[in-house]
């Protein structure tokens, strides 16, 4: 079977949906039953150190490729011949014969308008949905996802696969470099290295949506009692002014910190190291930062009524991400009690055990011969 794929996020993400692309993509190119083919037609360059920067890419923008859509253009004009073609984002290359299948990460832009730039849901809902009636498969990567596609009316659920990602791309054992790693990555945050404090990381884009400034608040309300470093590591996001001035204030010098972008090896020394892993998002698809926490051994905050904590169940502390005083009581039990920490982190390493990016491949296999098959089958 011959399968286009979309890597354009793997080519300018780092974590989220390219790291999703990224790991998927490898898993499927490994398998010898499928002929994986990468799609890369998109306008900006491949962020440096891309392990896909020598895919053969078309700088040609998105809107260009609709608008040569109806003059023949298409994924196969670049990629030959497909069986089915994946779409990976909410950025659609134009398919003129292949079956589609197309991820649906999460609906998060549907349910809170804050939550995302204005006028976005008014530009990807619609083609969101044009894009999903002529999908021949939905995947996403939840069973609540799954139930708000097709709540929304996106898909009938006979359409929709729930696939789990995969955390393996993380190393759960110790590595030498560790210490050295961690000391740099911390110093350069400017967080007190000599500190006993423990170590509580908040991994993810700053944005609203993700909720970090309720977890600010709450460590600072704890700075006095049960002392902490903060180490935000992902890139600045967008309408969390007061959260980024909070994190540039000289009176948390020493104890909070931002590390920003960095790469695998950096992450996962950080992961194996640290005490706690917060990840209070009001709303998420999958919640990938969790799952590498747990794969990790790590304790895990991070809030109820998501994907994230009917993916830890009782390996994580799962509380409301709009109760203030939960987020600081729930912060101060993991920040005081070793033994919880330990318990939880063991019941995170078995859970997380089964998340394994050739599980996903393989499951998605299946998808696709579904897929192929149903474009020649009556009535389809």
């Amino acid at each position: 079977m011959i399968v286009g794929f979309d890597v354009r996020p793997a080519l300018l993400g780092v974590t989220g949906i390219g790291r999703v692309a990224r790991e998927t993509f490898a898993a499927l190119r490994g398998r010898k039953d499928l002929d994986m083919r990468a799609y890369a037609a998109c306008w900006k360059a491949p962020r440096p150190g891309s392990e896909l920067a020598r895919v053969r890419r078309l700088r040609l923008p998105a809107r260009l490729q609709s608008a040569l859509a109806p003059f023949g253009f298409g994924v196969e004009t670049l990629l030959g011949k497909v069986d089915v073609y994946h779409h990976t984002d909410l950025v659609f290359a134009p398919v003129r014969a292949a079956a589609e299948v197309l991820t649906i990460h999460d609906l998060t832009f549907l349910h809170g308008r804050a939550w995302h730039a204005p006028g976005f849901a008014e530009r990807v809902g619609p083609r969101l949905a044009r894009r999903a009636a002529a999908a021949r498969a939905i995947v996403v990567p939840s069973q609540r996802v799954a139930e708000d596609v097709v709540a929304r009316g996106f898909a009938p659920a006979e359409r929709v696969h729930v696939i789990s990602w995969g955390a393996d791309h993380v190393h759960d054992v110790a590595q030498v470099d560790d210490d050295a790693r961690r000391a740099r990555v911390l110093q350069a945050a400017g967080l007190d290295l000599d500190s006993a404090a423990p170590l509580v990381l908040i991994p993810g884009t700053r944005e609203p949506r993700k909720n970090q400034l309720a977890l600010l608040e709450a460590a600072i309300a704890l700075q006095s009692s049960h002392p902490a470093r903060l180490l935000f590591v992902g890139p600045r996001g967008w309408g969390c002014e007061l959260l980024e001035r909070k994190l540039v204030d000289p009176a948390f010098a020493g104890s909070v910190g931002v590390a920003g972008e960095i790469d695998d090896a950096d992450w996962g020394a950080l992961l194996r190291g640290a005490d706690v892993v917060a990840y209070p998002s009001h709303a998420e698809g999958f919640g990938l930062p969790v799952a590498e926490a747990m794969r990790c051994g790590r304790a895990v905050l991070t809030t109820r009524a998501t994907p994230m904590a009917d993916l830890g169940g009782d390996a994580v502390l799962a509380l409301d991400s709009t109760d203030a005083r939960a987020l600081r009581d729930g912060l101060a039990v993991l920040l005081t009690d070793s033994d919880l920490r330990a318990t939880l982190g063991s019941r995170g390493r078995v859970r997380a055990a089964a998340l394994l990016w050739d599980e996903t491949a393989t499951a998605l296999h299946a998808v696709y011969q579904q897929a192929a098959r149903s474009v020649d089958s009556p009535g389809s």
